[in-house]
């Protein structure tokens, strides 16, 4: 059946490619180019690098072939090599300039493909043109969740070797001491193997706690509970409770508590910021042996700005833009996950605020976070 000229236009509207019929001087004089982006054809002829908005075409007052570089451009340079060898060649990667809906002209990414053909006894040539950029885009995001799921199993790994030392080092000490305490002789040693004891299972208890709030952050399932929070009554709490545990270290740190207004009331989530706070300040008692720690608020233009400042060791400078990651010890020898300033970091962010430090080496640190007044 031979193919009519409704069907073979219809064809040419319908494929994902456009379609050139060049001669030798590089003129178009058929495409479907325009069929396709939905523009009026123009009266006079074009090359190709004219219909394909070539940057030097566009910059050159006599159109495609006339521009001075014309002469290095990989696209004429291979269709004028098919005409002489009267070849093909396909998938030629091309950066262009396609029009499309609303007469929009946008950089595509290319696979140019062309045919040598003769028509009525003159050398011609059929380019197929394809926009291969949403390919492109689809190829780089699918790269790029490889990679963050390659690093996301290598972080488990990760996890799962230090929690399985993390656990087993205050776990060891608890069994160890417990079984030494039965033997102890003496009120001095059964006291001393006692604060062991109880020491680490502190840090065990702490372990737990950050391990099941980084499972929630991982599940998306980490809970807030949001109301009504006197500030200044949340500062005062904490302020004492760790003035009790440097009464009972006989810590000769002073706590400084310092806050800028008489009433503060905030709509937050009271356990979480204070779970903030107290990570802060057991930063700064263990990294401190003399001088003071200073806990305090003050507003700031995106609402409340929190604070604890320590004149302790200070943190390296090459550390400090890791010391929310996780895992990250500044001393080994500390107690200590490594995870609760990364934990911190996710609360702050998850109630809105911006979390980071200030510190100088051998001078102490700030730690501060801020919180809107308003939770978005």
């Amino acid at each position: 059946m031979e193919m009519t000229d409704g069907l073979f236009r219809a064809i040419m509207r319908n494929i994902h490619a456009y379609v050139l019929l060049i001669n030798r001087d590089f003129t178009v004089f058929y495409t479907n180019y325009y069929d396709i982006v939905g523009v009026p054809k123009p009266s006079i002829t074009q090359r190709v690098g004219d219909l394909l908005r070539c940057n030097n075409a566009m910059s050159s007052t006599k159109g495609c072939g006339t521009h001075e570089l014309c002469g290095q451009c990989p696209v004429r340079r291979t269709i004028e090599n098919t005409f002489l060898t009267k070849q093909c060649f396909t998938d030629l990667d091309a950066i262009l300039n396609i029009r499309g809906a609303q007469d929009r002209v946008a950089e595509c990414e290319a696979h140019i493909s062309g045919e040598f053909m003769q028509i009525e006894g003159k050398d011609c040539m059929v380019i197929t043109v394809h926009d291969i950029t949403h390919l492109k885009q689809v190829e780089m995001e699918l790269k790029e969740a490889r990679k963050k799921a390659e690093q996301a199993d290598y972080s488990k790994s990760v996890f799962l070797a230090n929690m399985s030392h993390e656990i087993r080092t205050p776990l060891n000490a608890i069994v160890g001491f417990s079984e030494l305490l039965a033997s102890a002789s003496t009120d001095e040693e059964k006291a001393q193997f006692m604060e062991i004891v109880r020491t680490n299972n502190e840090l065990l208890q702490q372990l737990i706690a950050d391990i099941l709030d980084l499972s929630k952050i991982e599940a998306g399932t980490l809970e807030f509970v949001l109301s009504d929070v006197d500030i200044n009554q949340l500062v005062f709490d904490i302020e004492q409770q760790f003035r009790m545990r440097l009464n009972e270290e006989r810590s000769a740190v002073k706590i400084v508590r310092e806050v800028s207004q008489s009433e503060c009331m905030m709509y937050t989530d009271r356990n979480r910021i204070a779970q903030v706070i107290s990570n802060f300040m057991t930063n700064a008692m263990k990294f401190t042996s003399e001088g003071s720690i200073t806990l305090g608020y003050r507003s700031c233009e995106s609402g409340l700005y929190i604070y604890v400042k320590d004149t302790g060791s200070g943190i390296p400078e090459e550390k400090v833009a890791h010391i929310f990651d996780r895992f990250v010890k500044l001393e080994q020898t500390k107690k200590g996950t490594g995870l609760g300033l990364s934990i911190c970091q996710t609360i702050v962010r998850k109630l809105g605020g911006e979390i980071g430090v200030e510190s100088k080496l051998g001078e102490g640190s700030t730690f501060w976070f801020t919180l809107p007044w308003k939770l978005e």
